[in-house]
């Protein structure tokens, strides 16, 4: 495979299955009156994103590719690829397993604060104060996304978690 084609195959498939993709929630029906954002609104503009990012990674790796001879492989004399780090990635999936596991008994502000702040510490990043205003701000900000722009109702948890979350609603004008 020649290294150019290496280099954007997976963008640009990525980016072919966007255009699908967005074929088919154009089809989504909808009755919403004017106004008002319709089922089809948040797919398509998820879609348009991943577009414009496997269209910017492509329009990346092509100005970027090595200038070396002409169809040299970019990976060409370097035998040690970049160092694995297999705990790391057991430790990626399982919080991601974990955090399935828990939302619907912890609900969605905790849990994806948690996540948030475990995901880049188990990674490496060693700055608590950071991890957990890293947790806390982007758990608020999903939950603000969530509720008070599209409309989607998230899990509030048990027990006292639901009570955090009730209270978390309240505050950001949710009823």
């Amino acid at each position: 495979m020649p290294s150019i084609l290496r280099l954007v195959l997976p963008h640009g498939l990525l980016l072919a299955a966007t255009v699908l993709l967005y074929a088919v929630a154009s089809r989504i029906a909808s009755n919403v009156g004017a106004g008002r954002i319709g089922p089809d609104a948040w797919p398509k503009a998820i879609l348009v994103l991943m577009g414009a990012l496997c269209a910017w990674e492509i329009v990346r790796r092509l100005a970027t590719r090595p200038r070396g001879a002409a169809g040299a492989d970019p990976g060409e004399g370097n035998d040690a690829g970049p160092p694995l780090h297999p705990g790391k990635l057991a430790a990626g999936v399982g919080l991601v397993v974990g955090y399935v596991v828990v939302v619907p008994w912890m609900g969605f502000f905790a849990a994806t604060a948690v996540f948030l702040a475990a995901f880049p510490w188990f990674g490496g990043t060693r700055r608590p104060a950071l991890t957990a205003a890293l947790g806390l701000a982007g758990s608020l900000a999903l939950v603000v996304i969530f509720m008070r722009v599209a409309y989607i109702s998230l899990p509030l948890g048990t027990g006292p978690f639901r009570e955090l979350s009730l209270a978390l609603l309240g505050l950001i004008g949710v009823s």
